[in-house]
C-alpha cells in the first residue's frame, strides 16, 4: 500500500468532527501528528494484545505440561517423568518415601518419609516433605499440632494440603504387650503459615488394630474431600465430605459389604470418583473403578491398582505388579485413556505409587464417557 493509500485509511479513522473538539486558543494538530498518534495508538493496541495472548498461551502451555507429568516412586525414592514415560528424574535420595502429590501446576511435589525411628516403629506414620519439582531440596513440612503425617494432597490452588495426621499419640502396656493409641485426623494445612483444620477427627485410635483414615484428596474445586476408610486391611471403602466433615456420599453404601474401594479422586466433572480394589488372593486381581457419586452406579475400568488422573482427567496412570506374591515381586507404570475401546499401555518399569497433577473443574467426559457406554459392574477387562 502507497503512503497516499495509508494515510487515508487512518485519516478515515478519525471523525469528521474532530477538529471541532479543539478548545479556542490552542493551535491546531497538523495531519501527520494526528497520523503519527493514531499510529502509535494502533501500535499499543497491538502489543497489548499480542502480550494478552502470550499470556494465556503461556498458561495454557503450563497447564498442559503439568497435565503431562507423573510423580511416583521407585526404590524408596521420589521420582518425575513425562506421561509418555520420558525425561525420567530422580527428585530425593532419602529413601524409605511414598505417597506423592503433585501440585496443579505441577511445580511441587509432596510425600511422605519414614524415617524418624523415634516415632515411625511404634505409630507406622512418617512426616511429610515438600520439593520443588525443578531443582529444590526437600523440606520437612510442620503442621500446627500434628506430630506425624501421610499421604498429602494439594489443594486445587496449591496453597493447602490435606493429609492423615496424627496427634496425642500414646502407649499402653508392657514390653511386648504394648499397645498405641493415637488421634487420628483428616487435616488441612495452609502451606504458607502451618496452621491445621482438622475435618474429621477420631480420638483413642489404637494403631495396632487399623487406621480410620487414608489417602485423602480435594475435589478439584476444592470445596470437598475424599477418604479412605480402615485404609489397613483389606476391608473398607471410601467417603466424600464438605470442609465441616459431613458426610456426603460413602461407597459402598450397605454397610455390611466390606469390599476394599480405595484411593479415591475425583474427577473434574466433580460427579466420577476413581478408586480400586486390591487383590486378596493369588488367583484375584488389582481391579481398577469408575464411580457415579451421584448413582452410586460402579464400572470396572482395567486390573491395576493405585490409579491417578492425568491429561486433566481424560486418562490413568496406574501400577501393575509382576510376581505379585512372590520376592520377586515388582510393578510398572501404564497409561490408559479414558474412551471406549483404548488399550492400557506400560510407560515405565520399576515404578509405583504415581499421583497426577491436582485437578480442576472442568467439561472433561472422559470418566462419564465411559460409564455411559458400559454396563454397570461390568466383569471385562481392558488388558
Amino acid at each position: 500500500m502507497n503512503a497516499s493509500g495509508h494515510i487515508l485509511s487512518l485519516r478515515s479513522a478519525i471523525p469528521m468532527k474532530a477538529e471541532s473538539l479543539v478548545e479556542p486558543g490552542v493551535p491546531k494538530r497538523g495531519l501527520f501528528t494526528e497520523i503519527r498518534r493514531s499510529r502509535l495508538f494502533f501500535l499499543l493496541v497491538v502489543l497489548a494484545t499480542a502480550a494478552s495472548i502470550a499470556l494465556m498461551a503461556g498458561t495454557s502451555m503450563a497447564e498442559d505440561s503439568a497435565a503431562e507429568t507423573v510423580a511416583f516412586v521407585r526404590q524408596g525414592n521420589i521420582w518425575i517423568a513425562k506421561v509418555d514415560g520420558t525425561g525420567q528424574r530422580r527428585l530425593t535420595d532419602i529413601g524409605d518415601c511414598g505417597g506423592p502429590a503433585l501440585s496443579a501446576d505441577a511445580r511441587q511435589v509432596a510425600f511422605f518419609c519414614r524415617t524418624e525411628k523415634d516415632l515411625y516403629p511404634d505409630t507406622g506414620f512418617g512426616q511429610i516433605y515438600l520439593i520443588e519439582a525443578a531443582d529444590g531440596k526437600p523440606r520437612r513440612m510442620k503442621f500446627d499440632g500434628i506430630l506425624a503425617a501421610e499421604h498429602p494432597g494439594f489443594s486445587p490452588d496449591g496453597k493447602s494440603l490435606v493429609f492423615v495426621g496424627l496427634s496425642e499419640v500414646r502407649n499402653e502396656g508392657e514390653k511386648d504387650e504394648t499397645r498405641v493409641y493415637a488421634t487420628m485426623s483428616v487435616s488441612i494445612a495452609d502451606l504458607k503459615t502451618g496452621s491445621t483444620l482438622n475435618v474429621l477427627r477420631h480420638p483413642g485410635t489404637m494403631l495396632d488394630a487399623g487406621y480410620i483414615y487414608s489417602n485423602p484428596s480435594f475435589s478439584p474445586d476444592g470445596r470437598l474431600i475424599l477418604w479412605q476408610e480402615s485404609g489397613s486391611d483389606v476391608s473398607g471403602g471410601f467417603a466424600l465430605a464438605d470442609l465441616k466433615g459431613k458426610t456426603l456420599f460413602r461407597f459402598p453404601p450397605e454397610a455390611e459389604d466390606s469390599t476394599p474401594h480405595w484411593n479415591p479422586s475425583l474427577a473434574p466433572d466433580g460427579q466420577t470418583v476413581l478408586c480400586y480394589s486390591p487383590a486378596t488372593s493369588e488367583g484375584s486381581d488389582d481391579t481398577i473403578h469408575l464411580v457415579d457419586r451421584k448413582t452410586g452406579r460402579l464400572v470396572h475400568v482395567t486390573t491395576g491398582a493405585s490409579p491417578a488422573f492425568v491429561r486433566s482427567g481424560t486418562a490413568i496412570v496406574f501400577e501393575r505388579w509382576v510376581n505379585r506374591w512372590s520376592e520377586k515381586a515388582s510393578s510398572n507404570l501404564w497409561i490408559l485413556e479414558l474412551k471406549p475401546g483404548a488399550i492400557p499401555k506400560q510407560i515405565i518399569a520399576d515404578a509405583s505409587e504415581p499421583a497426577g497433577a491436582a485437578l480442576k473443574p472442568g467439561n472433561s467426559t472422559g470418566p462419564i464417557e465411559v460409564l455411559s457406554s458400559r454396563k454397570a459392574s461390568q466383569k471385562g477387562s481392558n488388558r
